[in-house]
């Protein structure tokens, strides 16, 4: 077991290093870790620990380093390549777009000929032939993606995209060029996509069909917002993605099915009965792993059933902790970066809690207290990791799971499995079992949402770092101590039971500008209150934005409710953001465009106005003063707006230490006048198109006049803190927040 941590450790270093040491240096350490792995040496227990150390470190760096070599950047705000390659992933619909990975090589950009395969992730808006997986296309496309955020808090779409070895992203163009090249041939991802499109054909309630889908071939792209809020607030996410239980399950389901089986079918003497079971199952065990598309508690679920049915193969003995040791083992080998990934932490914690819970009991108590126990015990261990991954933990999620997973695990999910397998084998008879199983979902869903909207169901809390270092023993500490020592790992709650407040001191206030791709969203906390400036979206994103910035964001500020929410412009695309807010969060007031008209209030020592301006005072403009200094968001107005409002003030009356740019720092806003009037040391550019002419121009008139300037679209978030001492900027966000070696451009 302390091996499988030795090379654990070795990875993490790996990917926690600021900076990659020489390729040379990385092949040495694998040429000498392997020296001592395969000689007599290993036998010494410390010299074989350090050997897999050093073998962590150097996979990651390897790996690590053949990915930049091969990362792509956009030289230019519009950089663009033709491309040539096969779509690796099932094609996954938001709004408009199409979203998929492909395998390509690049014919014409930045790096041409070079013969290099790189996967691309790619977001095709409105194509006029749907691509399927395994086809091979050629496609013009633009480099860069609308959908990279980098914030302080919330989703790290940089990590996921490392993480999965994705070298650049691109946004399809519309061109004659594009063209399908060949069909697909036959493959297990394309057997993947042909079962969810049975799915969707067969059941009427979307809803219904996309869990189907995920418990099936593992494809979660089709889950609803409300879907995914359900499940996180009732501690359930495990069961929706194909969790190492259902694996297990349906490998012992095929061993029973082959133990039975063997006497009716034609096989050779020398196959005998359990031999040929144990190979069924986990032949059946690997198939649906496969066609879950093989995550990693599927590979750790498999790794660990092959162990044992090799055990017994070879009539051995083989311990929980091994077993455990070498699936962990057998993950980093297969993939060096899986520690990025929060189910790797989740699946192999929550195994590790089972496993020693079970082997070290001297005692078996009664069924139900045995899984009431064994149930507790995974969610207090795995509780420090939810507050880290997820911002909470459910506090009905023990309840729920003690009814939800035997109902899904041994209801649900064998009418799902049937119907996948006769989906392959027996089309005429599919439909009827996701019909059953669409039925199933109707009954229990209601039940699941009553638990969710239960007052408190969620404890939401973004703890502080310190917590964590006092949390994670403390899980350990109440797995297996005696009781009153458990009792004693209780007083790390309390921390979070009574936290300390994160909003500013009465007389200052807090400013996020949030990197909403191409919407912009800043975000105002006073000392008892929050303001919300505009929600992140822009057109086509349909409120999205709040769930993947916003919410974050009042998260690690430890709040909930907006006090007040102002959109500088009403459309639709706003209004789909603060019906989204409204619901999941809570708004108590909101102003938007000519709604918000010309108004003066004070909250917790800090001076708040609304302006408004344009042809029919419809654009909204805010303006934030404590302690001597000022913020000035400026909304939508474009230059005429800007000369309007500045026509009806006093002379220097917008004189602001810092600017939020109007218009999105595009060319119709920012004119010389504004520039003049509003004087500021600093300059927040916010969403638009990323390095665009126009875009750069713009903000060098304000650079000429000496402020310093802020691009969200290259700098990630910015967060401001305003009192009588002054001014702090912190960020921005794309620095800030990943200090490692993969975030450099070597």
């Amino acid at each position: 077991m302390i091996g499988g941590l030795s090379l654990l450790a070795g990875v993490l270093l790996g990917l926690g290093a600021a900076r990659l040491p020489h390729a040379a240096w990385a092949w040495i350490a694998a040429a000498a870790s392997a020296c001592v792995l395969l000689s007599p040496i290993r036998r010494v227990a410390t010299a074989r620990r350090l050997a897999l150390l050093l073998a962590g470190i150097a996979m990651v760096c390897i790996a690590t380093g053949r990915w930049q070599g091969l990362r792509l950047l956009p030289v230019a705000a519009d950089s663009r390549v033709l491309l040539e390659g096969i779509v690796l992933t099932v094609p996954a619909r938001r709004g408009a777009e199409l979203h998929f990975d492909a395998e390509v090589r690049i014919h014409q950009g930045p790096t041409p000929g070079d013969g290099q395969s790189r996967r691309a992730r790619l977001a095709w808006r409105d194509p006029p032939i749907q691509p399927r997986v395994g086809e091979r296309w050629r496609l013009v496309a633009r480099l860069g993606s609308a959908d990279e955020f980098s914030n302080f808090a919330g989703p790290d779409v940089a990590r996921a995209a490392f993480r999965e070895r994705v070298h650049f992203s691109a946004q399809v163009l519309p061109a004659a060029l594009n063209a399908r090249l060949s069909l697909a041939d036959d493959s297990i991802d394309g057997l993947r996509a042909w079962i969810a499109l049975r799915i969707a054909g067969c059941v009427a309630d979307p809803d219904a069909a996309a869990l189907i889908t995920a418990l099936a071939v593992g494809l979660t792209s089709g889950m609803s917002t409300d879907q995914w809020r359900v499940f996180n607030a009732t501690g359930t996410t495990h069961l929706v993605a194909i969790s190492g239980l259902h694996v297990t399950l349906f490998a012992l389901l095929a061993f029973f099915v082959a133990r039975t089986a063997w006497r009716w079918l034609p096989l050779p003497r020398f196959v005998e009965r359990e031999p040929f079971a144990l190979l069924s199952g986990l032949a059946a065990a690997g198939g649906y792993s496969l066609l879950a598309g093989f995550s990693v508690p599927t590979q750790r679920t498999w790794v660990m059933l092959a162990v044992f049915a090799g055990a017994r193969l070879c009539a051995r003995h083989v311990g929980a902790g091994r077993t455990w040791a070498l699936a962990l083992i057998a993950v980093l080998l297969f993939d060096a970066f899986a520690p990025l990934a929060a189910g790797f932490w989740l699946s192999f914690i929550a195994v590790g809690v089972i496993l020693a819970i079970e082997g070290t009991a001297l005692a078996r108590p009664p069924r139900i207290r045995r899984a009431i126990g064994l149930q507790l015990s995974v969610t207090l261990a795995l509780a420090p990791l939810t507050f880290a991954v997820f911002g909470g933990v459910s506090l009905v999620g023990v309840a729920v799971n003690l009814v939800a997973i035997p109902v899904i695990s041994f209801l649900f999910v064998p009418l799902v499995l049937a119907g996948a397998l006769a989906s392959w084998l027996y089309p005429t008879v599919d439909g009827l079992l996701y019909g059953a199983a669409a039925k199933l979902y109707e009954w229990l869903w209601p039940a699941m949402v009553f638990a969710a909207d239960i007052d408190y169901a969620q404890w939401r809390i973004d703890p502080p770092l310190w917590w964590y270092a006092l949390a994670v023993p403390a899980a350990v500490l109440m797995l297996r101590w005696p009781r009153v020592l458990r009792m004693t790992a209780v007083a790390c709650v309390l921390p979070l039971v009574c936290p300390t407040s994160r909003l500013p001191e009465p007389g200052e206030f807090r400013v996020s500008v949030l990197d909403a791709g191409r919407g912009s969203a800043v975000l105002l906390a006073t000392h008892r209150h929050i303001v919300l400036f505009d929600t992140g979206d822009a057109w086509n994103t349909h409120g999205s934005r709040i769930a993947r910035i916003v919410s974050p964001a009042l998260d690690a500020l430890g709040t909930r409710r907006v006090d007040l929410l102002i959109l500088p412009v009403l459309n639709p695309e706003r209004a789909a953001g603060a019906a989204t807010l409204a619901v999941e969060r809570g708004v108590r007031r909101m102003l938007a465009g000519d709604g918000c008209g010309d108004a003066r209030f004070r909250w917790d020592g800090i001076d708040f106005e609304t302006l408004t301006a344009g042809r029919a005072a419809d654009a909204c403009v805010l303006r934030v003063s404590a302690g001597g200094h000022s913020l000035l968001l400026a909304g939508d107005l474009d230059a005429g707006a800007e000369r309007q409002l500045l026509g009806r003030l006093a002379p220097r009356a917008l004189a602001s230490d810092v600017v939020v740019l109007s218009r999105q720092a595009s060319a119709s806003g920012s004119s010389p006048q504004w520039i003049e009037s509003t004087a500021p040391a600093v300059v927040i550019a916010t969403g638009g198109v990323a390095g665009s002419i126009a875009r750069a121009e713009t903000l060098a008139r304000w650079r000429a006049t000496g402020a310093q300037v802020f691009d969200t679209r290259r700098d990630g978030g910015i967060e401001l803190g305003f009192g009588t001492h002054g001014i702090a900027v912190r960020g921005p966000a794309r620095m800030a927040r990943y200090p490692f070696a993969w975030r450099r451009v070597e």
